[in-house]
C-alpha cells in the first residue's frame, strides 16, 4: 500500500508547486499588452462618439436646412428627400448607443484571474469595441457623405435663383 501513496504524494507536491508559481512573466505581459490594446481602442472609440454626436448636430441642421428649401423651392426639390440624413440620424445614434452599451458591459481585468479567463475576457472585449469603432466609422462616413450631397443640391438651387450682381457704370 505504501508504494501506491508515494506516487500520489508527488503528484500532489508537484501540483502544489505548480499552482504556487502563479503566472510567468511572458504571460503577465501577454495580459498586459492586449489589456493596453483593448485601452487604446476604447480611446479611439470615445474620440469617434464624441464625433458623432458632433455630427449628428450636423445632420440636424442639414434636415432644418432641407425642410427649409422644400418649403421654400417645393417644385426644384420635388423628388428629392431626407432619407439618407435620416438613415444617417439613426446610424450615428445606433452606433454612438452601441458604444455606451460596450463601455456598460466592460469590466477591467482581475490581474488574480487565470490567464485563460483573462485572455478571454480581453479578447472578446477587443473585438466588441472593434465592432463598435466600426460601426462609429461606417455611420460618420454615411453622415458626411449625406450631409455633403444635401449641399451641393442645396447650392444648386441658391445658384439658381441668385440674382446677377449689377453692373456699375462710370459717367
Amino acid at each position: 500500500m505504501r508504494t501506491h501513496i508515494l506516487p500520489l504524494v508527488a503528484m500532489l507536491v508537484v501540483a502544489l508547486l505548480l499552482a504556487g508559481c502563479g503566472k510567468s512573466a511572458e504571460m503577465k505581459q501577454m495580459e498586459s499588452d492586449l489589456y493596453a490594446s483593448v485601452t487604446k481602442a476604447h480611446d479611439e472609440g470615445m474620440a469617434l462618439m464624441n464625433k458623432a454626436n458632433d455630427m449628428s448636430a450636423k445632420v440636424d441642421e442639414a434636415i432644418a436646412n432641407f425642410q427649409k428649401l422644400a418649403s421654400d423651392h417645393p417644385k426644384e426639390t420635388a423628388g428629392h428627400s431626407m432619407d439618407d440624413l435620416s438613415t444617417a440620424k439613426q446610424k450615428l445614434s445606433a452606433a454612438v448607443a452601441s458604444m455606451k452599451e460596450w463601455m456598460a458591459g466592460f469590466k477591467p481585468y482581475d490581474e488574480t484571474m487565470n490567464h485563460e479567463e483573462v485572455m478571454i475576457q480581453l479578447n472578446g472585449a477587443k473585438e466588441g469595441v472593434t465592432k463598435v469603432k466600426t460601426s462609429l466609422e461606417e455611420a460618420l462616413t454615411a453622415a458626411t457623405t449625406a450631409i455633403d450631397s444635401h449641399k451641393t443640391f442645396a447650392d444648386e438651387i441658391a445658384a439658381r435663383f441668385a440674382k446677377p450682381a449689377k453692373k456699375m457704370v462710370k459717367k
